[in-house]
């Protein structure tokens, strides 16, 4: 097959297309923006809060079925944090049965934890002062929320507790 010209009618040019640049240049920024994330996502706080988070999922009813323990014990808490002398503070827990008594002779152990930083928990040493209160005082590194975690056990009862304090 031959191609005839015909006279008089110049070749059309060829114009170079920006579209293929575009969709590069534009798959670029794609490929900038995704490296980014991958980056902070790898180098920044997971987010788990426990250390075997599949595990207790699967314990699940174990969970419910101490909550449920603990729940029939009626014990009340409450629980606060008053800054002292220098970085020292004092952690005042008070323990009622269900009926609002307080329960005295209680070993109390716990820890505060920082729910907003990744810090080593502050171990708690608790002493009881009477009247179904026990105190410990604290040095903690930073001022603002902290979650209590604390076990309290008196023979074979014992309660689970997880309580967020504001430290001034």
């Amino acid at each position: 097959m031959t191609v005839i010209e015909l006279p008089g009618r110049a070749r059309p040019k060829v114009k170079r297309s920006l579209i293929p640049w575009i969709f590069v240049g534009g798959m670029a920024v794609v490929i900038v923006v995704n490296g980014i994330l991958i980056y902070f996502a790898l180098h920044s706080w997971t987010g788990i809060v426990t250390a075997k988070p599949y595990e207790r999922g699967i314990e699940y009813n174990k969970v419910l079925q101490a909550q449920a323990q603990q729940d029939a014990l009626g014990w009340a808490f409450d629980a606060d944090i008053e800054p002292v002398a220098g970085h020292d503070s004092v952690l005042t827990v008070r323990v009622a049965d269900r009926d609002g008594a307080p329960l005295d002779g209680m070993t109390l152990t716990g820890r505060l934890v920082r729910p907003i930083d990744v810090m080593p928990d502050v171990p708690l040493l608790f002493t009881p002062v009477g009247n179904g209160r026990y105190t410990a005082t604290v040095t903690l590194p930073k001022h603002g929320q902290w979650d209590l975690k604390l076990k309290a056990e008196t023979g074979a009862d014992w309660y689970h507790l997880t309580r967020r304090l504001f430290v001034k």
